[in-house]
């Protein structure tokens, strides 16, 4: 039976001031699973992303990655423990511009020694390791590995933002619209390359977008209106 790596029980929030955004009953994740969860745009989905990473607590309820409750550790606990365990990929990609693209990849090792030592352990040095997740996502030029992210098409800065996220094998790696940029043949081929390589090292992936068309490539889909109790009106027609 494969283990839980998320574990969401009974979790509400709400902003300051304002009324409850998710109200959310239960919610799993397991060891090598894909997720598709999709939501409209406000209905709270990038909220719920920074509660299960431990970015945010829940005002009531239990969050816990891998069997580790949220609540239960300061805020650097949280950061450090997010950054080794969990890789983002961001809908922006937030790449940084004054780094090279293989200094861009092996960035998440520089601040977690855990994904350093798993990188180091199946590659000679953290080049190396980032060199590899490149090619394997289809980035095999290597004259642009040492260019400014800024020079890369939107597909190329896609497939760096997932090698930085994937790279010292993260048990869940965690995309927010990573897609929503490119077009119906480039978002299925690039989820193919994405699947494999968490595939490889062993990464649950938590996938979300408003786009439904992408759902059948996943082993499960969760449509956020359906388990928000919190969901308003607008949200469930």
């Amino acid at each position: 039976m494969n283990s839980v790596i998320i574990d969401l029980d009974a979790a509400t929030y709400a902003w300051p001031g304002q009324p409850p955004l998710l109200d959310i009953k239960h919610l799993q994740l397991l060891a090598g699973e894909r997720v598709f969860l999709k939501g409209p745009s406000g209905s709270g989905k990038t909220t719920l992303l920074g509660l299960l990473g431990g970015v945010y607590l829940p005002d009531q309820g239990q969050i816990t990655l891998l069997g580790k409750n949220m609540a239960s550790m300061s805020a650097a606990e949280r950061d450090r423990f997010r950054a080794d365990h969990t890789g983002y990929i961001f809908q922006m990609f937030n790449l940084l511009p004054y780094l090279s693209v293989v200094e861009n990849v092996t960035l998440p090792c520089h601040f977690s020694r855990v994904r350093r030592e798993r990188a180091l352990k199946r590659h000679d040095g953290l080049a190396s390791a980032a060199l590899h997740l490149l090619h394997s996502l289809g980035l095999s030029d290597n004259a642009l590995l040492d260019r400014s992210v800024n020079e890369l098409s939107i597909g190329q800065q896609q497939r760096v933002a997932a090698a930085r996220a994937l790279i010292g094998s993260p048990e869940l790696v965690i995309a927010d619209e990573p897609t929503s940029a490119l077009d119906a043949d480039s978002r299925e081929a690039f989820l193919r390359l994405l699947f494999a390589e968490c595939s490889a090292a062993g990464s649950s992936l938590l996938f979300v977008s408003h786009d439904a068309s992408l759902e059948p490539l996943f082993d499960r889909a969760l449509s956020l209106r359906d388990i928000n109790l919190a969901a308003q009106p607008q949200e469930v027609c």
